[in-house]
């Protein structure tokens, strides 16, 4: 009798939490909708009424060699890789999308994918969809929104990873691929650079051109791991005994990694005056 109430009581229990978990799906799935038409109609709002956040650079776009065509490609971008994020919110509550990040509030990460050449190997984090579609417009016959849509939809058309995962990457734009486990990138990159000059020393021609580039982006949040530690320093202990390292880093503080704040100046603290690092 015991064991029988037991089971009979837990039954409810379990019945109780599913019902309650399906009302706090349901009300969350509103409460995102309506938080994403929210954040679209705001930012229509905002450049209506340019209400825009005032830049502290001073350079026009031609003082850096862009013509009105090209911010407005850059722009293009930008819009692309937002609606893909919205789009992704709409198939998920159609039950067409599972696991996807977005890339909103980095689509300025178009603006450096469009300052390299698309042999230049690109390590990302993934947040980086506006780099991958100002780099697919480098290389004809790339399909870089639809590549990641099908990504969404865990699709195994999706060329990068067959299905299995929402990743970042493509051979033909020297991106390898790239999934969410945080700052796992940063050693690959800095390998990678390191096997540029060795490459020249031994006369071997591998993938990356002898005069290539790495570039490796990653988070404020991510700068406190260990990976990111072990991988910058390796980089600047490097460059510091004078073995050529040509590797750019790009960090993209948004002030702040998932739910916590990142103090006010804690990046340049840290990498502002590094031995090895020209920052």
């Amino acid at each position: 009798y015991a064991f029988f109430s037991a089971c009979w009581l837990g039954t409810k229990c379990l019945a109780t939490l599913f019902l309650t978990a399906v009302k706090v799906k349901t009300l969350r799935g509103a409460m995102m909708s309506d938080r994403n038409q929210l954040v679209k109609e705001n930012f229509i709002n905002f450049v209506r009424a340019r209400t825009l956040p005032e830049s502290s650079i001073n350079l026009t776009p031609s003082d850096v060699g862009l013509s009105a065509t090209d911010v407005i490609d850059l722009f293009e971008t930008q819009v692309m890789s937002r609606h893909l994020d919205l789009q992704s919110r709409v198939m998920q509550k159609k039950g067409q999308s599972f696991y996807t990040i977005g890339s909103s509030g980095h689509e300025g990460n178009a603006a450096y994918a469009k300052a390299f050449r698309a042999t230049d190997m690109a390590f990302l984090h993934y947040r980086s969809g506006a780099f991958v579609i100002q780099r697919g417009k480098q290389v004809p016959g790339q399909t870089s929104l639809y590549d990641m849509l099908l990504s969404f939809a865990a699709s195994k058309d999706d060329p990068i990873s067959g299905g299995r995962h929402k990743v970042l990457g493509s051979k033909a734009l020297s991106i390898p691929p790239q999934t969410s486990t945080i700052a796992s990138h940063l050693p690959k990159a800095m390998g990678a650079a390191y096997s540029i000059p060795l490459a020249k020393r031994l006369a071997h021609q591998g993938e990356i051109p002898s005069d290539g580039v790495i570039i490796c982006n990653f988070g404020d949040a991510s700068s406190n791991h260990s990976t990111t530690q072990g991988a910058i320093n390796s980089t600047a202990w490097a460059a510091y005994q004078s073995i050529p390292m040509p590797i750019v880093f790009v960090c993209e503080d948004n002030g702040i990694g998932i739910s916590t704040a990142t103090p006010t100046g804690w990046i340049a603290a840290n990498y502002k005056n590094r031995a090895g690092l020209t920052y």
